[in-house]
C-alpha cells in the first residue's frame, strides 16, 4: 500500500490541529517543533526542495508549487502544473538544478491529465524559473519533457521522487511498480514482472541527464533488451531520494508490502543493484513462502518489519548547518527516517567506517498526522511535511521543522 492509500485508511483517526508546535508530541529534551506553513498556506503538500537562498519550495498534489521563506514564513505560489489526481497520482517530486539560479531550471514529477483510457502517464519535466526571491515564478511556456512512462490506472505505486546529483550532474528518478496488492501471488514469481523487467521503466530508479539524455556510464547501456535509463530495479514504491555528500550515499526510502511480516526499507542506490521485489522482500526472503532465502539480490541498507503498520517515506543522514549549529553530536552523521503510518521519525547511528546503520531509537512520536516527506534544511533543522486529508486538503496539511533549542 502506498503512502496515499495508507493515508486513506488512517484518515478517520486524524486529529485536527492548528499548529504542530501545540500538539502533544514526543521529542528528546531540548528539541522543539516549529510550524513553517499551515493549511491556510499549503494544501495537500507532498515534497520539498531548498533553493540556495534558503527558501523551501513545496509541491502540492493538485499541481501547485509554493515558495516558503523559512525565516518570515511568507508563502506564495510560484506556479502550477495541470496534473491527474486520481488514486495516488498527482504532482510529487521536485529538485533544483545544482547551479540554480545561475542555471534557472526546476525539475518536477507529475501525471498527465490526458492519459489514454484505463492508463496513467507519468512525466518528469524541466521548467525555467524567472525572477528571484519572492518574485520567482515558473515560466508556464518553458516545459521540456525529460522522461515519461505509462502504467495501468488500476495499479498502485507510482514513485516520482527526484534527486539532481550535484557531483554526477545527472537526475535520479524513482518509479513505482504499479502492481495490484491483491494479485501478489499471481505476479510475485513472474520473471517478466514490471519491477524486474529491464525493458520496463516501472519499479526502478532511473538515471538521466538534465536534458533527458542517457548517461553512458549507466549500468545497462549495453544490455540487450534493457532500457538504458534503468539504474536499479526490484523496487515496490520508492517514495523519496536523498544524497549525503560527505559519505556519497544515495538513499531511497521505500514502502514495503502489506503483510504483517513484510519490511519497509531504506535502500542504498548503487549501479545495477536489484532489490528483488516482487520475488523477495527484506533481506532476500521469498515472497510466497515467507521463509526461504533467495540469493542474487541486493539486501536493504536498513529495514524493519511492518508488524501492525509501516510506511517509510523519508531518509537522510543528519549534518549540521554550514555555521556548525544544529543537533547535538549524538545525532551528527546519524540516519533519520520518517514513517507515515506510524506518525513518527526515528534515528539510528551510522558507522562512519562501514557506512552501516545500527539499531534505531525513537525521536519524534505522536504526530497528529503522518509525515509524508522529510528533508534536511540549510539551517540544520529537519523539515517535514504532514498531509492528513487523504485525497483532499486537510487541517493537518503542514510544513514544519524540528529544531535544537539549547544553543
Amino acid at each position: 500500500m502506498s503512502p496515499h492509500h495508507r493515508l486513506i485508511a488512517a484518515v478517520a483517526a486524524a486529529v485536527t490541529f492548528c499548529s504542530i508546535a501545540s500538539a502533544e508530541v514526543g521529542l528528546p529534551a531540548g528539541f522543539g517543533i516549529e510550524t513553517v506553513a499551515g493549511p491556510e498556506s499549503v494544501q495537500e503538500p507532498m515534497e520539498m526542495a531548498f533553493a540556495p537562498d534558503g527558501a523551501a519550495w513545496v509541491t502540492g498534489r493538485g499541481g501547485q508549487i509554493w515558495r516558503i521563506d523559512t525565516g518570515t514564513h511568507a508563502t506564495q505560489s510560484v506556479g502550477s502544473v495541470p496534473t491527474d489526481v486520481s488514486g495516488d497520482r498527482g504532482l510529487h517530486g521536485i529538485a533544483f538544478h545544482p547551479d540554480f539560479p545561475r542555471t534557472p531550471h526546476l525539475f518536477v514529477a507529475y501525471h498527465l491529465t490526458n492519459a489514454p483510457k484505463d492508463k496513467y502517464v507519468a512525466r518528469v519535466s524541466r521548467w525555467t524559473v524567472t525572477g528571484s526571491g519572492p518574485a520567482s515564478r515558473i515560466d508556464p511556456a518553458s516545459e521540456k519533457s525529460l522522461v515519461e512512462w505509462e502504467g495501468d490506472q488500476a495499479g498502485q505505486h507510482v514513485g516520482g521522487a527526484l534527486l539532481a546529483h550535484p557531483k554526477e550532474r545527472v537526475l535520479y528518478v524513482t518509479t513505482g511498480e504499479n502492481n495490484q496488492n491483491a494479485n501478489l501471488r499471481k505476479y510475485c514469481d513472474d520473471p517478466n514482472n514490471k519491477a524486474q523487467a529491464l525493458g520496463d521503466l516501472r519499479g526502478k530508479v532511473l538515471r538521466i541527464g538534465f536534458d533527458g539524455s542517457v548517461p553512458q556510464d549507466n549500468p545497462h547501456v549495453k544490455t540487450a533488451g534493457a532500457d538504458p535509463r534503468v539504474y536499479t530495479r526490484g523496487h515496490r514504491q520508492p517514495w523519496s531520494l536523498t544524497y549525503d555528500a560527505p559519505s556519497g550515499l544515495i538513499l531511497a526510502a521505500e514502502n514495503g508490502g502489506d503483510l504483517s511480516d513484510d519490511h519497509d526499507e531504506v535502500n542504498r542506490i548503487l549501479p545495477g543493484a536489484n532489490f528483488g521485489w516482487p520475488k523477495v522482500f527484506g533481506a532476500g526472503l521469498q515472497t510466497l513462502t515467507r521463509t526461504n532465502h533467495v540469493d542474487g539480490f541486493t539486501d536493504p541498507w536498513f529495514h524493519y518489519q511492518r508488524n501492525t503498520g509501516a510506511s517509510c517515506v523519508g531518509a537522510l543522514i543528519y549534518r549540521p548547518s554550514a555555521s556548525g549549529k544544529g543537533f547535538p553530536e549524538k545525532y551528527r552523521g546519524a540516519l533519520f527516517y520518517a514513517d507515515f503510518a506510524r506518525k513518527s521519525i526515528r534515528t539510528a547511528p551510522v558507522n562512519p567506517k562501514t557506512a552501516k546503520p545500527g539499531a534505531s531509537e525513537a525521536f519524534l512520536q505522536g504526530l497528529p498526522a503522518g509525515p509524508l516527506a522529510m528533508q534536511l534544511g540549510p539551517d540544520g533543522a529537519v523539515y517535514f511535511i504532514t498531509h492528513g486529508g487523504a485525497t483532499k486538503a486537510s487541517t493537518n496539511d503542514t510544513v514544519a521543522r524540528i529544531v535544537w533549542k539549547q544553543h
